[in-house]
């Protein structure tokens, strides 16, 4: 056992990501621009068309697992799907409650829980389940990936999106213009934060972000899981995610640099 598995158990890196999101209330995409800006919207949109496309039905019922404030969740829910989010953060779902259009609250359900323990008392059937940038806050995320991919019915889309590639640089000169425009976006992010009087939480993700201790999620190696539960890939997307979407389009399309991906799978 390495000194990192040693250190932290199941149960730590779960108070940990209770406590952090705690933190993150109704500031969470203001702290967060790379999950909005116009790059990753515009991935955002086509790749929930895409879903949309797979599924069976035009209102078919959807699974969010870390639903958060919900972006990728009201993108759902307006093009008139029923939903249910489950969420560990109270104060996260308290704000997702109050974005939600009156007219789309009959299709919305949002639980409060952490994604195992939902696992164990919702023995419902879906016909997606997507989630965003949750995978590289589980302990084990590969359990929970197989759990879940038996409670979507035959035909039923699995989506993951936002997730840190693990993946290496291989051309240092790459590698080089990667991190110049890194710190260059960082830099305009944390001036930005500052004359906006928001916190910037980055120290309290240490344990938090435990998958992120490990470079990342491999795209690959998750992909032969779901191959082995009987699953069809339909696309492994590469891209570059940094605060601005200038910053994410030159890194992705100029240098050819990735440090997130998305997946989607069918049943």
């Amino acid at each position: 056992m390495s000194v990192i598995e040693s250190t932290l158990t199941r149960e730590k890196v779960l108070e940990e990501n209770k406590r952090v999101h705690k933190l993150e209330d109704k500031f969470y995409l203001d702290r967060h621009p790379e999950q909005t800006n116009f790059f990753q919207s515009r991935i955002l949109r086509k790749t929930v068309d895409q879903v949309c496309s797979l599924m069976n039905s035009t209102r078919s019922d959807i699974l969010e697992l870390g639903c958060g404030t919900g972006y990728l969740y009201l993108e759902f829910l307006k093009r008139g799907h029923k939903i249910t989010g489950v969420d560990l953060s109270v104060e996260m779902i308290n704000v997702l409650e109050g974005r939600i259009p009156k007219d789309c609250r009959e299709r919305s359900r949002l639980v409060v829980s952490d994604v195992e323990t939902f696992a164990d008392t919702d023995n419902k059937k879906y016909s997606a389940i997507v989630l965003s940038a949750l995978l590289h806050h589980l302990y084990d995320f590969e359990s929970v990936i197989k759990v879940y991919c038996d409670r979507l019915t035959a035909g039923g889309v699995f989506l993951i999106l936002f997730e840190p590639l693990q993946q290496r640089i291989k051309s240092p000169i790459r590698y080089a213009m990667h991190k110049a425009l890194a710190n260059i976006d960082e830099g305009f992010y944390r001036r930005k934060m500052e004359r906006s009087g928001v916190s910037i939480l980055e120290e309290e993700y240490y344990d938090a972000d435990y998958q992120r201790r490990f470079g990342g999620i491999d795209p690959y190696k998750l992909s032969g899981l779901f191959v082995e539960k009987g699953f069809k890939i339909f696309e492994i997307e590469k891209y570059c995610a940094r605060r601005y979407g200038l910053s994410s389009f030159l890194a992705t399309c100029l240098f050819k640099t990735q440090n997130t991906f998305n997946l989607l799978a069918q049943k």
